[in-house]
């Protein structure tokens, strides 16, 4: 089975293929297909001892760019390597996509070439969080591909969620939360009330109401949020670690006795940034569409894109596909069992 790359529209391509070319050295069962410009693609692997025989390259100079509008890129620009790596990716013996180009043109092959899940309304994407609790992950779905929701949107989240903590992460009964304003039962919007209501009906965990502030406590496996609310989370929580980090290395360097005790907690600055390198995650599946899709950072380095890769081998090791089809099924039967009844 091959993972396809597609190396277009990011911001160091150089890195994207740097990754490739470390996960054909690290693990020899790896097969990829890179998408891109073929002579760029030769001349950063010519630094690389990698076996050809487990690699192809799939010749596309044309850049679907963050500055088009995506769907209709999507359409026009067929001979761009991120459609043509959607369309390899349609094959078979390829298990899934990794890219690191525009999301949104990502999301829209996802959906007009690929197509969604049976069942599903809107694919989401699914970032993984790190929190205060050592070796504990949380899955923030969806983080900004659907801005504005209905209530079915988001409880399809809600199982898709599961699903992939369940299969890729090994949480064997992860706890839901709701993003609301408040924790108690009748918080929130009209849109959070409905969706509240839907999930407690559901064979799942579902924990509550989760205020933002307790998104990293350790205390939730996924917050389910319509796309708005999750990027809005997302970069608050980005923001707010980079000027945590910025505040303490300028209070550090402000005083010689300050810059003495911080080689004394050298290594647990290390471990907390290290917690917080998202280079060190991979990337954001986008959940519901028929096949695995890991929309990595635009400024990913080799790392990030070796992660990237393995994510998509958990993923397809772990019948994510299935597992999420099987969720979906489980709400169809839940509301109609539900409308029988009243």
């Amino acid at each position: 089975m091959k993972i396809v790359v597609d190396i277009g529209a990011c911001d160091n391509p150089e890195e994207v293929v740097r990754g490739c070319a470390l996960s054909l050295q690290e693990d020899s069962s790896t097969n990829l297909i890179i998408s891109g410009d073929e002579n760029f693609i030769n001349k950063v692997l010519s630094e690389y001892n990698v076996d050809r025989n487990r690699l192809e390259i799939i010749d596309a100079k044309e850049v679907i760019s963050n500055e088009d509008v995506p769907t209709v890129a999507i359409r026009r620009k067929t001979e761009s390597s991120l459609v043509k790596a959607i369309d390899a990716l349609k094959s078979d013996d390829v298990m899934g996509m990794v890219s690191a180009g525009s999301t949104g043109a990502v999301l829209s092959g996802g959906i007009f070439r690929l197509g969604r899940i049976k069942g599903i309304h809107r694919p989401a994407l699914a970032p993984i969080l790190p929190t205060l609790i050592d070796g504990k992950e949380v899955c923030l779905i969806d983080c900004g591909a659907n801005v504005d929701c209905r209530p079915e949107y988001l409880v399809e989240f809600a199982m898709m969620g599961v699903s992939y903590m369940k299969t890729v992460h090994g949480v064997q009964n992860p706890r839901v939360g709701l993003v609301c304003n408040g924790v108690e039962d009748k918080k929130g919007n009209e849109l959070s009330k409905e969706v509240f209501a839907r999930l407690k009906a559901l064979p799942i965990n579902f924990v509550g109401n989760m205020e933002a502030r307790e998104a990293l406590s350790g205390d939730y496996d996924v917050l389910v949020c319509d796309g708005f609310v999750g990027n809005v989370l997302l970069k608050t929580v980005e923001g707010t670690a980079k000027m945590v980090m910025k505040l303490l290395k300028t209070s550090i360097m402000e005083s010689a006795s300050a810059k003495f005790g911080a080689l004394f907690m050298k290594k647990a600055f290390d471990k907390i940034k290290n917690k917080m390198d998202y280079q060190k995650k991979g990337g954001a599946p986008l959940l519901g569409v028929e096949k695995i899709i890991v929309k990595s950072h635009g400024a990913s380095n080799a790392s990030a894109i070796m992660a990237s890769i393995n994510q998509v081998k958990k993923m397809y090791e772990g019948n994510l596909i299935q597992n999420i089809k099987d969720g979906i099924a489980t709400i169809a039967a839940v509301e109609e069992n539900n409308d029988a009844n009243s």
